[in-house]
């Protein structure tokens, strides 16, 4: 107000951090065909011919980028069969244009119009999703309605471009992974205009009706069943095979003793089953839930009590009313993750605070529905002062967020005498993270981000979902972090109120539960940390897990002795690693061999923990080490479906959202017998699997049987312990025998590569 220039210092910002790229939508049909181009184009690559894609505006714009990168130009709208017919007169390779049902009616015609005219070797692929998507689920004249609402002739895309002449049209569901695959494969190579339909609805309208018709059915009991996914860790190889030929958002990183494995988020899946037919490796399963309710059966809700918890006094509003200062929040997270709840309560309790005050709010959304950031600002100042809605850098006086990505990179927002982070040790890994081996870890970012004192960190997402069965409510939780920590302007009244005006009255309780828990969790952190901490931990289960491995008629009392003894060996040699990591390595080794070479790897192991590496670099050696003394075969999977660990973690994950489960294996068992390979899909029952895990013979009567996967890990070990032998603390070497990795034909070509390298 004197009118000198006030040089605030800059804020702290935690750099480095790669964006969070838009991603197709969980169940988006358009995927579908991008992964079978991606197939096809490494099909056709092997013959020599290189394929041409074309594209323009739409949600199939996206296809650019990773994982699929199938578009190698991207131009206006209806222009991209423009250009793909232009590029067909110097080319002899097949060439495809990409276009979406409302681009076909707008100006698409006109391409294959023209292509038939000029006599291309063409085919289009018309997405049809049933819905001008990109732009807000507007209808298309193949909708039969008008944008009046009036009833009009649908228009149906293969008998318009029929009319045209083209030298084949046809429909297919994309779905249909090998049907589609064939017959793209057959009419791409084909000369003539081709056009192919894929029609499948939009993810967002299918699943969205879906969502509203669960919530009716839980409105009234429950859900008799429901189908989830999920990837049996033990066997993921975290090869991306998955992630890269689907780009399916629902899928994400967790780690084991091995690393960093892929998992599927169940926030975000939509339960499409897409990912299930790729088939390159058995660690896909279908989860079946009975009588399912969200919250119904946790057990830990009886366990919560908040009558105890203080009122608090928050941000001093006479601040605003007698200095005119502003009171700014920032709120950021994942689009789709129910970020903006925070934004509408601390909206709706603004209104309770009297004429005196003004409040201003305003969303910042980029590609929201597609894994986008959200990023709210709001501003609580003195009636008639005038006030930018968008938060200034380094004048925010709170940034609440319920992921650690998105909330490392609003913190130079806040005001650096003064402002207060509460953000959530979780994140919503983005798909550019796990595509990119080098991106920082959870942990990294998370390390980064404790540097800064203005920031609190908690694990709400975790508790949440383990209280209050859904991480969604981590959003509630940090506005309870928030007012207990005097960081809001509004009393408890009022706060209360908001929550519920602001959320549909199905999720008033549990919103109201959530607050509640994170008032508790700065009251009584202990409290809420036990009440939502599982009971018991995986380390009884790895000796129940061996008993089982044996034949009934064995008994497995010296060969326990011997895992105690070279578990406690290890360990010794490893005091800086996990005991349960150690466990982990012992025990699959045990698994696969009945310890046969247990006393190699140990001897091998010792070399390792006398060498001259760092400590990170032998953790990486030791589990590139452990890898090497087994191969997932049949045998060995077989073991992994039905053990003692794998039915914790289910009965874990599962039992407390319904009544019971069923659990749907989704294998392709491959064998070699006299020259011949053998592969077939099965979903193998228990009992199956319980005969498989004992049939070891099987390694001596087919030697030709995972033979190369055995000389893969053979090479490796050699590899592995040469650096070792040469004190070669490189952490990119090390990382590169680490990522070899995968099922059979992916795992040959990762091993091909890391020897070119």
């Amino acid at each position: 107000h004197s009118g000198e220039i006030c040089h605030k210092p800059s804020p702290v910002n935690v750099a480095g951090m790669p964006p969070r790229l838009p991603t197709f939508c969980p169940g988006c049909p358009h995927r579908e065909t991008l992964s079978l181009l991606k197939e096809l184009r490494g099909d056709l690559e092997q013959k020599g011919v290189n394929l041409i894609s074309h594209g323009d505006v739409g949600c199939y714009s996206l296809s650019f980028l990773e994982p699929f990168k199938e578009m190698h130009n991207l131009s206006a709208m209806g222009q991209g069969g423009a250009l793909g017919a232009g590029v067909d007169l110097f080319t002899k390779n097949p060439s495809v244009v990409l276009m979406g049902d409302s681009t076909f009616f707008h100006s698409g015609l006109t391409d294959i119009s023209n292509s038939v005219q000029t006599g291309h070797n063409i085919t289009y692929i018309l997405l049809d999703n049933d819905n001008t998507a990109m732009t807000g689920h507007q209808m298309t004249p193949a909708s039969g309605v008008s944008v009046e609402g009036i009833e009009r002739p649908r228009q149906k895309m293969v008998e318009v471009v029929k009319t045209l002449g083209v030298d084949e049209a046809f429909e297919v569901n994309p779905s249909d992974r090998y049907f589609y695959k064939n017959e793209l494969a057959d009419t791409i190579q084909k000369p003539g205009v081709k056009v192919i339909v894929s029609n499948k609805e939009c993810g967002l309208t299918f699943h969205g009706r879906q969502k509203r018709e669960e919530r009716r059915q839980l409105k009234n009991g429950v859900i008799e069943e429901k189908t989830f996914f999920q990837i049996n860790s033990d066997l993921c190889e975290n090869c991306h095979a998955c992630v890269e030929m689907t780009g399916c958002p629902g899928l994400t990183k967790t780690s084991d003793a091995y690393g960093d494995k892929i998992m599927i988020d169940p926030q975000i899946c939509v339960a499409d089953s897409y990912c299930t037919k790729i088939k390159a490796c058995p660690s896909f399963e279908e989860v079946t839930v009975k009588n399912y309710h969200p919250t119904k059966y946790q057990k830990n809700n009886d366990q919560l009590s908040f009558h105890h918890l203080p009122e608090k006094e928050g941000f001093d509003l006479n601040r605003i009313t007698q200095e005119e200062a502003s009171w700014r929040a920032v709120v950021t997270g994942v689009g789709g993750s129910g970020v903006t709840t925070i934004s509408r309560i601390i909206a709706e309790a603004a209104k309770d605070l009297g004429p005196e005050f003004d409040f201003k709010f305003m969303d910042q959304k980029g590609l929201a529905q597609r894994n986008g950031r959200v990023t709210g600002h709001l501003a609580l100042h003195k009636k008639g002062t005038s006030a930018a809605t968008v938060t200034p850098v380094g004048e925010a006086d709170l940034l609440v967020s319920p992921d650690l990505l998105d909330g490392s990179q609003a913190i130079h927002y806040l005001d650096l005498e003064q402002g207060k982070g509460v953000i959530d040790d979780d994140l919503q890994v983005p798909l550019s993270f796990i595509m990119d081996r080098d991106a920082p870890s959870r942990d990294d970012l998370k390390q980064k981000v404790q540097q800064n004192q203005q920031i609190s960190i908690f694990g709400m997402k975790q508790i949440s979902t383990r209280v209050l069965g859904k991480a969604v409510y981590a959003n509630a939780m940090a506005l309870g972090v928030s007012y207990q920590s005097g960081l809001l302007p509004f009393n408890l009244e009022q706060m209360l109120e908001a929550i519920q005006r602001a959320v549909p009255k199905a999720e008033y309780e549990n919103n109201i539960s959530a607050f509640q828990l994170g008032r508790l969790l700065i009251v009584d952190p202990e409290d809420v940390i036990f009440i939502s901490k599982p009971k018991a931990g995986l380390s009884s289960m790895f000796e129940k897990s061996i008993e089982e491995s044996f034949p009934f008629f064995q008994s497995t009392k010296e060969m326990l002795n011997f895992y105690q003894q070279s578990k406690k060996r290890l360990c010794s040699y490893f005091d800086f690693v996990d005991e349960e990591v150690i466990e982990q390595y012992i025990h699959d080794i045990f698994i696969y061999d009945r310890g046969k070479n247990i006393e190699s790897f140990i001897k091998n192991a010792g070399l390792i923990s006398l060498s001259k590496l760092d400590d990170q670099n032998k953790k990486i050696a030791l589990r590139v080490l452990a890898k090497t003394y087994f191969v997932k075969d049949e045998v060995f999977c077989s073991h992994q479906m039905i053990s003692p660990l794998k039915k914790y973690r289910d009965q874990l994950n599962w039992s407390r959202l319904g009544k019971g489960f069923q659990i749907t294996r989704i294998n392709r068992p491959h064998f070699d017998i006299f020259g011949i390979s053998l592969e077939f899909d099965m979903s193998p029952k228990t009992w199956m699997l319980k005969i498989m895990r004992h049939a070891r013979v099987l390694r001596l009567v087919l030697p030709m049987w995972h033979h190369r996967e055995r000389q893969i890990t053979k090479d490796i070990r050699e590899k592995l312990l040469k650096l070792i032998s040469e004190s070669t603390n490189a952490s990119p070497e090390y990382k590169r025998l680490d990522q070899i990795n995968g099922y059979r034909e992916v795992r040959y070509k990762k091993f091909d590569e890391a020897l070119s390298e």
